[in-house]
């Protein structure tokens, strides 16, 4: 496991978004748990559940979670933070839970950072009962895909993909999208912030290693960020 500081371990993105580390914080979640309708009670895992904050959340609404996550780090942090929650390192695409064990799945700006979405949402379907509901929120792109040849874009940008592709992998999954809604200007508000932070846009984007072009190229893209509802079929 590489020993890197990955980009959802930054404080410099942390200082700006606290403890949520993704654009629209827990405004965003309750909106997916309004959309979702886990009734009280249910059990619920949080993908990527970082510093335990919408674990936290969706706990003080009576539900059951499990909060799983690849960092090291952050669960420590969540822990201490958040002593009553269970909390287990795990990988997207082997989550440590049995097959059709869950109600829901709560999957915020995580997905674009998997090696493999497709496998990750094959996991997913694994674990939710039929007619379980994912909750997945994460960046998508409103422009064409970067070319395939290029530097991939670091962090979640590097992952996005258009709507289209996403529902093809939904249903190659075996799960169907039942609610999809655009949440763009929380990503720009995002940005606008990581900006001010970093005193320009240009000295955001200058301290990625991947060189001056990628300020442009993420233009390019057009970045939006969305929420999704999605039901496992049977």
């Amino acid at each position: 496991m590489s020993q890197a500081l990955a980009p959802f371990e930054s404080p410099d993105l942390r200082a700006v978004t606290g403890p949520c580390l993704r654009p629209g914080g827990l405004e965003l979640t309750e909106r997916a748990l309004e959309l979702a309708a886990w009734p009280p009670g249910s059990r619920v895992l949080d993908l990527g559940c970082g510093l335990g904050a919408s674990a936290a959340f969706l706990a003080s609404r009576g539900l059951r979670v499990l909060g799983v996550d690849l960092s090291g780090s952050l669960l420590g942090e969540a822990r201490e933070v958040h002593a009553g929650l269970t909390l287990l390192r795990g990988h997207a695409q082997a989550l440590p839970v049995a097959p059709a064990s869950l109600d829901g799945l709560l999957c915020e700006c995580v997905l674009s950072l998997c090696p493999d979405p497709g496998a990750a949402l094959a996991e997913c379907r694994r674990v939710l009962r039929p007619n379980g509901r994912l909750a997945l929120s994460d960046l998508y792109l409103r422009g064409e895909p970067q070319d395939a040849t290029a530097a991939p874009l670091p962090g979640c940008l590097g992952g996005a993909m258009t709507p289209g592709h996403l529902e093809s992998l939904l249903q190659e999954a075996g799960l169907e999208p039942v609610i999809w809604e655009d949440h763009s200007p929380l990503l720009t508000r995002l940005a606008a912030q990581l900006a001010w932070a970093h005193g320009s846009a240009a000295a955001l984007w200058g301290e990625c290693e991947a060189g001056c072009d990628l300020a442009a190229r993420a233009r390019a893209l057009r970045p939006g960020y969305f929420l999704l509802i999605a039901r496992r079929k049977d």
